[in-house]
């Protein structure tokens, strides 16, 4: 028996808009969360249209294979850092005539195994034997509005499709949120004379080491500590409701502490240090009857892991693209990451979140959900959990910043200790000098 997901009912009026657009075909991502029990999807959105410069969008292709897989792709990478803890790309669909109909099943496999390859990108966790790795592939005919559900295996190069069953259904699914806040003070060392490329590699061993004391953390829930096979849901009904009536559950990450052991000091040449500092918001969202303690704690791990890594890559494309050379010659200098920004889905309890960097403003927030999740998002649904506060002047607001993450790329600045051994050692050349003469 195949896999059974069940769709919100908000996703099939999306197909039906986008299905008459002036297109020989549309293809896109799925967004939902898979469990042992059911799979849901509670998002669909299409492939932002290619734009070349000065040539404005490119002209429909009358053929399926000749969809521009490197654009699919990037907006594969784009969307995966848009979802928090819990959700995922679960599937691709394609909306096409019935003449490419045959072409459709190729396509959509192909599309399949390079959503799970670009959206496992440079992820701080690897997948386990327990997590669901079958991803749907979703054709729907462009006239007859008619759909055929398939899946397949990821994990598998040569899986072949298997029909599932895909399921509208018009009662809003109901989730259950995780927040955590946990500080994080992270420092990286980056050798002398590092290129991009070396630099970027130093901080993936760091964030991999750090990874590493995270999956070895214990977590509690609501202050508990909890079996992680017994249920969560003793802990939803104890949980807090937000004014919304969301059901919120407050998780908190203890990391081991490595007083007791044994370490190994290491000497490397560097001629600067990345500090990644502040604390993290987390969120993760559960839509089950009977949720497990060890779903909730990797939802959270792997949410904490992801915004660390994705607001890392968002800075240093940001440095790459509108930075110079000579801003690395300051010494320190503060570089804010990216603050985190959640917008609620549509007829949901759950939320998707984007990041602000620099100046960016909520109007471009707005412009970034509407091209890459194709959702109109209302001014006063953007929630700023991460928002700086206030300053009393200009430079407490960059050198001490509150309730937020920086990371200070700081060149090392001649210390007063070396200059001190110098002079001592001058002096007892001297008094050498005098004793030989007194002599």
């Amino acid at each position: 028996m195949g896999r059974s997901y069940y769709v919100d009912e908000s996703v099939q009026k999306y197909f039906t808009r986008i299905s008459h657009l002036k297109s020989n075909f549309v293809t896109g991502l799925l967004i939902g969360q898979c469990s042992s029990q059911r799979d849901y999807i509670v998002l669909a959105a299409r492939t932002p249209p290619k734009e070349d410069p000065g040539e404005g969008p490119q002209k429909s292709k009358s053929k399926a294979e000749e969809i521009d897989e490197e654009w699919f792709c990037i907006h594969v990478s784009q969307v995966s850092r848009m979802l928090p803890g819990g959700f995922l790309l679960v599937g691709v669909f394609l909306i096409s005539p019935p003449e490419l109909s045959k072409e459709a099943p190729t396509v959509l496999r192909k599309l399949i195994f390079a959503t799970e390859k670009f959206a496992m990108k440079n992820k701080l966790w690897n997948l386990t034997d327990e997590d669901i790795t079958e991803r749907v592939a979703l054709q729907i005919c462009s006239s007859t509005n008619k759909i055929v559900c398939r899946t397949f295996d990821v994990k598998d190069p040569k899986s072949t499709a298997k029909p599932a069953d895909w399921k509208y259904q018009s009662t809003p699914m109901s989730w259950l949120t995780i927040e955590c806040n946990i500080n994080v003070d992270l420092t990286v060392s980056l050798p002398s004379s590092a290129t991009y490329q070396e630099q970027q590699k130093c901080i993936r061993t760091r964030l991999a080491q750090w990874a590493k004391e995270i999956e070895e953390s214990t977590m509690l829930f609501n202050g508990r500590v909890r079996d992680e096979g017994g249920d969560l849901v003793e802990e939803q009904k104890k949980g807090r409701s937000a004014s919304s009536g969301r059901q919120i559950v407050s998780a908190t990450i203890l990391t081991p502490s490595n007083i007791s052991g044994r370490s190994t000091a290491r000497v490397q040449v560097c001629n600067s240090s990345l500090k990644i500092q502040g604390v993290v918001k987390c969120r993760g969202y559960v839509c089950n009857s009977k949720p497990k303690v060890k779903d909730a704690i990797q939802i959270i791990r792997r949410d904490l892991l992801n915004t660390i890594s994705d607001r890392c890559d968002i800075r240093f494309e940001d440095l790459l693209l509108n930075r110079s050379a000579h801003d690395f010659e300051k010494s320190p200098c503060l570089l804010p990451l990216p603050h985190r920004v959640f917008v609620p889905i549509p007829a949901s309890g759950a939320a998707l979140c984007d990041y602000i960097i620099g100046e960016e403003t909520r109007e471009e927030a707005q412009s970034r959900f509407l091209e890459m999740l194709d959702q109109e998002v209302n001014y006063e649904d953007l929630d700023f959990v991460e928002e700086k506060r206030r300053a009393p002047d200009e430079e407490e607001a960059v050198c001490k910043p509150s309730g937020d993450e920086k990371c200070p790329v700081r060149k090392d600045v001649p210390s007063l200790s070396p200059r001190i051994g110098i002079i001592m050692a001058a002096v007892v050349v001297l008094l050498a000098i005098l004793v030989y003469f007194l002599k």
